[in-house]
């Protein structure tokens, strides 16, 4: 998702954009994926694709509940801007916005892993060099949890009104699940 570009103060507005962000960015980090084996560098599309991903499946989750409001995705000062991933993930894990089961719970390697993700995806961005990590696939794999928890398991929001674009971030999801499924230690396979 944009944070630089305003959201609909209406939820089901709000959520169906995000679901359509999240499909688009899954689709890029599925299609980088099938790459890196013969190309390390292209794990910093996969990052920008699963971090963006990531980033909508939140804003998903955190506007799904009859109470949501606004400010629950938007960061201040910047109300009606989109909060950064960190933010988020606080607000994804606290029980001031989300229940259980919607609400994450994550460990600290999980959070970790997490901010490693967005790491590579803002030296990506950002142009501030690229350092394949050791591990990116686990990196890979944490976001993809985290995405089918708050999407696919365990919604927050109403899922019988979005049920085609589910199946096609499902459809996402299974196909960079099995590349991520380790074939050598940290690396994908094509």
């Amino acid at each position: 998702m944009d944070t630089d570009r305003q959201f609909s103060h209406d939820p089901e507005t709000r959520i169906e954009a995000a679901l359509e962000a999240s499909l688009e960015a899954l689709r890029l980090a599925g299609r980088e994926l099938a790459g890196t084996k013969a190309q390390p560098e292209r794990w910093r599309w996969v990052a920008l694709g699963l971090v963006s991903a990531l980033q909508a499946s939140l804003v998903a989750a955190l506007s799904g509940y009859a109470s949501a409001r606004p400010e629950d995705i938007s960061a201040p000062p910047h109300l009606g801007r989109v909060a950064p991933i960190a933010l988020l993930l606080r607000r994804a894990r606290s029980s001031e916005y989300l229940n259980p089961p919607e609400r994450l719970d994550l460990t600290g390697a999980q959070v970790r892993r997490l901010e490693d993700l967005v790491a590579m995806r803002n030296a990506a961005v950002h142009g501030l060099g690229f350092e394949l990590p050791e591990n990116p696939a686990a990196l890979a794999r944490a976001a993809v949890e985290v995405i089918e928890h708050l999407l696919l398991t365990c919604p927050a929001f109403d899922a019988s009104g979005f049920v085609r674009v589910l199946q096609q971030i499902e459809t996402e999801l299974n196909v960079i699940d099995s590349v991520l499924t380790p074939n050598e230690p940290g690396m994908a396979h094509d």
